[in-house]
């Protein structure tokens, strides 16, 4: 097992028993006592979890912000297949929007410039790989959110007034109890408020893992998307769109 997926699995234990002791985590991984406490010193190093002599214990979600190297692999197949679905809806010399989600990020890998299409981004990491994909796209520039390697802020929701999306494709921390988009970041959730009223049609990409979760601000409900792509087999509202 890769370092990243076993820590990913840390994670999610964390999420049920909430404490844990390093030799549990040793036999439920295999791996060795050794190994899980250099996983574990690691994820107390980017505060993802309280570390203690025995064992460690989780911090509630709606509290961290998870630098996007390490979210960039967590549920890596389930994205993928997510944003292949995705990008089955674009049309040659659209004009989208991809925001600045390690879900979305995904997306790059089934884009081509044969398409034609151009492409805005808060992204600096899309809007790189585009660029050496030779995909016309633009990069909204603004304040620099580190921990997302993304632009938000006055100055980028300004620049995206500029632009009629014909499609745009969101993803965020989490959806609530009560089907709301949550997410940590609230200059990130004000620029997607503001993509979403320049776009005709919205397409929010939402794995299983992100069921459930709490986060301090609000996008919009659920329902109110025109398009949800996801491979919960328990979501059932109209808009759903299953990916298996």
């Amino acid at each position: 097992m890769l370092k990243e997926e076993r820590q990913e699995k840390i994670l999610q234990i964390l999420e049920e028993e909430k404490y844990i002791t390093a030799g549990k985590l040793a036999k439920c991984l295999y791996a060795s006592l050794p190994t899980i406490r250099r996983d574990l010193n690691e994820l107390a190093r980017k505060d993802l979890i309280i570390r203690n002599h025995g064992g460690a214990k989780k911090i509630d979600s709606e509290k961290i912000v998870l630098p996007i190297e390490f979210r960039k692999a967590l549920n890596y197949k389930e994205k993928r297949k997510l944003c292949q679905k995705a990008c089955t809806l674009i049309k040659d010399n659209y004009l989208i929007f991809i925001d600045a989600s390690t879900t979305t990020l995904q997306m790059t890998e089934f884009l081509n410039a044969s398409s034609q299409l151009t492409v805005v981004t808060n992204s600096i990491l899309i809007s790189t790989i585009l660029t050496k994909k030779g995909i016309k796209n633009y990069l909204t520039g603004g304040e620099l959110q580190q921990n997302s390697m993304c632009y938000a802020g006055s100055f980028a929701e300004s620049f995206i007034k500029q632009f009629n999306f014909n499609l745009c494709f969101l993803s965020c921390h989490g959806i609530d109890e009560n089907y709301n988009i949550v997410d940590t970041s609230l200059p990130e959730t004000c620029l997607r408020r503001t993509v979403l009223s320049q776009t005709y049609r919205t397409v929010f990409l939402c794995d299983n893992s992100k069921f459930g979760l709490n986060a301090p601000y609000n996008l919009a409900k659920l329902d109110e998307l025109d398009i949800v792509i996801t491979d919960n087999k328990t979501l059932t509202t109209k808009n759903a769109l299953l990916v298996k």
